[in-house]
């Protein structure tokens, strides 16, 4: 744009004096954007005395940001009976990004080349900010007007778009209006968008829970949010509760209730997050007794007399051991008798007794 502008001869001549005044100007505007943005300023480096930078800037916006995304069922994408609007809502969206170029003539005679980028608009709305920019340096030439146009797209650019109350996704292809060279977007799908704002306030919520103080609702002390386990049930209790409730299920073998605190949640703790709650040695104890608890909920899993491995009863009462190959009656414990009388129904009550007796052994030796 400025090579252009001096092809074009819009690029003014200024006075040395004037020059020397304007660099000075622009130093120290640098100096002070970088100490009120922060991270949030890369700068470039300097080619020919030309300064360049860039600012993500974040938007004001409510709590909870509706966003209406409007998706088509169906191959045809322009019918409008197949038409319907996903609306969920965000608490931050992706900064903008204001690409800048100071001119020697800045901010005496021309204010700064720039480029604006936003992945939630579409290039028509992106160019009214951009008209809106030089409008806001129109109404005040010759003086330093970056921060003015951060500022402004801070606080202004949703309610400017007609996005104050929530934003609306629609089809690229649907926008109709003059697109500004200085407007830089890319042709995605609505379904990419949405996952982007998705992804993003997903990982800007994570964040601040961490930078944040945070009640654990077990022993209802304050921790900060790097404390705290988040379960799948988007419940969160603090790492020392998790780690001694979970010890406690494991060692007490009740492995079934190891669930989710809180009153009436149920929710399932992940075995990825089990493991770095419990340790290799703990954790290989559920796994055993998750198995085993398992298995003696399965009314055809009987085991086997000789070396208590787990066997799958047949229709026969017969069962054969995976391990030791030992074939054998589940009633009465002995070996296979094909067609020989096994018990009485008295009988069979006093095996059934008898190998309920035998669990609550193993049971026990797996506790201990």
């Amino acid at each position: 744009m400025m090579l252009r502008a001096r092809r074009e001869g819009e690029e003014p001549q200024v006075p040395d004096e004037q020059l020397r005044s304007n660099d000075q100007l622009q130093q120290d505007e640098m100096m002070a954007l970088e100490a009120i943005y922060g991270d949030n300023i890369g700068l470039f480096c300097e080619k020919a005395g030309l300064r360049s930078f860039e600012i993500h800037v974040h938007c004001e916006i409510p709590d909870d940001l509706s966003v209406s995304a409007e998706l088509f069922q169906g191959v045809d994408d322009h019918d409008l009976k197949s038409r319907f609007f996903d609306t969920f809502s965000v608490q931050h969206l992706p900064p903008m990004l204001l690409t800048c170029l100071m001119p020697l003539s800045y901010p005496s005679h021309h204010p700064p080349y720039f480029t604006l980028s936003v992945q939630w608009l579409d290039s028509v709305k992106i160019s009214s900010l951009c008209d809106m920019l030089d409008s806001i340096w129109a109404q005040q030439p010759g003086q330093e007007i970056l921060y003015e146009w951060v500022q402004w797209l801070q606080s202004y650019a949703l309610s400017h778009v007609g996005f104050g109350d929530g934003i609306v996704i629609r089809q690229s292809d649907m926008m109709i209006g003059p697109v500004d060279v200085r407007a830089v977007g890319k042709i995605v799908s609505v379904e990419s968008v949405v996952q982007c704002l998705i992804s993003y306030n997903e990982e800007q919520c994570h964040e601040s829970f961490l930078n944040g103080l945070h009640d654990c609702m077990i022993c209802f002390c304050e921790h900060p949010g790097l404390d705290f386990i988040k379960l799948p049930c988007l419940h969160y209790y603090c790492r020392r509760c998790m780690e001694t409730c979970s010890r406690m299920h494991v060692k007490e073998g009740t492995v079934m209730e190891l669930l989710c605190p809180g009153d009436k949640c149920q929710g399932v703790i992940p075995p990825n997050l089990l493991k770095r709650l419990l340790g290799d040695v703990d954790f290989e104890r559920w796994e055993r007794l998750i198995l085993e608890r398992t298995l003696d909920s399965m009314v055809d899993v009987t085991y086997c007399p000789r070396c208590k491995t787990a066997c799958l009863e047949d229709a026969e009462n017969n069962a054969q051991c995976s391990k030791c190959f030992f074939s054998f009656c589940t009633l009465c414990r002995e070996r296979r008798h094909i067609g020989d009388r096994c018990m009485t129904p008295e009988e069979k009550l006093l095996s059934l007794q008898d190998r309920e007796k035998e669990l609550w052994e193993l049971w026990e030796r797996v506790l201990l």
